[in-house]
């Protein structure tokens, strides 16, 4: 019960930041004849650069999946990838996409070493972001120079943490930052934790990770540099190195279902803040969304043909991933 009720206030908090959006923010009508105007070309481009995205997102996971001793194929790790962005687009309040793709590839015995590679690469997928979002400090314009600082200002805090649970033996310390609930915030700490207890001991794994990780984040850029191109908006390359990763940021935070409505606030907030009427700002966002969704559908269709059956993953989740960190 507490459960739906949670999911429930997540749902009302997107449908009342949209209910915001189109109240006070952007003429409905706009929107409709942006999205009618998406060049063809450059929609099939962006197409072809989501799969390209899943393509190196998947080519990261799994050299963190064999830095662990964990062998699949990069075609498998492609296809688990795709059922996991599937469950997370379609079912977001029901099985994560790291529980998914960890029980596809680490099966019984391997599980939690999976996942852990799962979490590793979300916080390593994080830095990288925030490394690319670092270069727009050369645009010269103020506004990103301070957004530049504060991603410097964030790999370094995540360092820190890093070395904390590497380093500090603060246990008492550690039991209370893991017990936060606020946002879950304990929740995603203790996963954060327990990737590190994995890793600590692989640094020149994390460093090619990190190396991966950019290239991911830069296709990401690109895709929605390509989504402005063909609605014909003039965003500059240096805003879109400046904003998607705060953006990214800000759609992580477990207020709504899968950041729906708090993506498309932030798109707005900060592209408007350069000129880009609030309209176009939402529009980018909603081309967005529509072809991940649209992209990732293809992973229902290869789950179907997957031999492992879905009561094996729920099963991972209500076990594995609630076990203490010792």
């Amino acid at each position: 019960m507490k459960k739906i009720i949670k999911e429930t206030l997540k749902i009302l908090i997107a449908i009342g930041l949209f209910y915001y959006l189109f109240k006070t923010k952007v003429p409905v009508h706009e929107v409709i004849q942006n999205i009618k105007n998406l060049n063809m070309l450059y929609f099939v481009t962006i197409i072809i650069l989501f799969f390209l995205f899943y393509l190196t997102f998947s080519i990261r996971w799994n050299f963190l999946l064999k830095a662990q001793g964990i062998q699949i194929s990069e075609i498998r790790s492609y296809l688990y990838l795709l059922v996991s962005f599937f469950f997370n687009n379609f079912l977001p309040s029901g099985l994560g996409m790291d529980v998914i793709r960890s029980a596809y590839a680490g099966e019984e015995g391997n599980f939690e070493k999976a996942f852990g590679a799962s979490i590793m690469e979300r916080i390593l997928g994080m830095i990288g972001m925030m490394i690319i979002g670092v270069f727009a400090v050369f645009s010269g314009k103020s506004e990103f120079i301070k957004l530049s600082i504060l991603y410097l200002g964030l790999i370094l805090l995540t360092i820190l943490i890093y070395y904390f649970f590497t380093s500090l033996k603060v246990e008492w310390l550690k039991e209370k930052l893991l017990s936060i609930k606020l946002l879950n915030l304990g929740k995603s700490i203790r996963e954060f934790y327990r990737a590190v207890k994995i890793y600590k001991s692989k640094r020149k794994t994390i460093i090619i990770g990190i190396a991966y990780s950019v290239l991911v984040q830069m296709v990401i850029t690109l895709i929605n540099y390509f989504i402005a191109k063909g609605l014909a908006i003039p965003v500059p390359f240096s805003a879109l190195l400046a904003f998607i990763p705060i953006i990214t940021i800000i759609s992580l935070i477990p207020l709504t279902i899968n950041g729906l409505g708090l993506r498309e606030t932030a798109y707005v907030y900060f592209f408007s803040s350069i000129g880009i009427a609030e309209s176009e700002a939402f529009s980018i966002s909603l081309v967005y969304l529509a072809i991940s969704v649209i992209t990732s559908s293809i992973g229902g269709i290869i789950f179907v043909f997957l031999s492992r059956e879905s009561k094996n993953i729920i099963k991972h989740k209500e076990s594995d991933t609630v076990k203490p960190v010792k």
